[in-house]
């Protein structure tokens, strides 16, 4: 039996391809513009690095797995963020012979730096939209955290 997708449906199925097709690259092209306007000279997998290790501590594997890099990939991005004194390396105390790597209070300086200088520039671009454009904006913010939920829990 055949099943005909009604216009409706081929609508959404088109919007989704759409939104699939440029969800990707505007959010990297945000993540890029922003960074060009920082007063900090951080690339964005650095900027990376560290939001993922303001949630908790990780593992040199952990890290690469979460950027999509190389072990000897992020091993190089860690030692010159620890080099600046961002980040330290403390011995794993559930194995031994495994590092876990952290931020130090200048790596969480840092940060905070670069999330305000992120939120000024957001609220200047952005105090000139209509209402109903923040709002949607919100609600798309809400919809991505599960999407990324979902997709992180399908996650080998």
């Amino acid at each position: 039996m055949q099943v005909v997708a009604s216009a409706e449906e081929r609508g959404r199925g088109s919007r989704l391809d759409e939104i699939a097709e440029a969800l990707p690259s505007r959010a990297s092209a945000i993540s890029r513009l922003f960074l060009t306007h920082s007063t900090l000279e951080i690339s964005r997998t650095e900027a990376n690095a560290l939001s993922a290790l303001a949630e908790r501590p990780r593992r040199i594997t952990e890290l690469a797995l979460g950027e999509g890099v190389t072990q000897p990939a992020i091993t190089l991005l860690v030692n010159r963020l620890e080099n600046r004194g961002w980040l330290r390396r403390d011995a794993d105390p559930a194995d031994g012979r495994a590092v876990l790597v952290s931020l130090t209070d200048r790596g969480v300086e840092v940060l905070d730096r670069l999330r305000g200088e992120y939120r000024a520039l957001v609220h200047e671009e952005m105090a000139t939209l209509p209402d109903e454009d923040v709002e949607a904006l919100a609600r798309a913010v809400e919809v991505l955290e599960g999407l990324v939920e979902r997709l992180m829990a399908r996650t080998p």
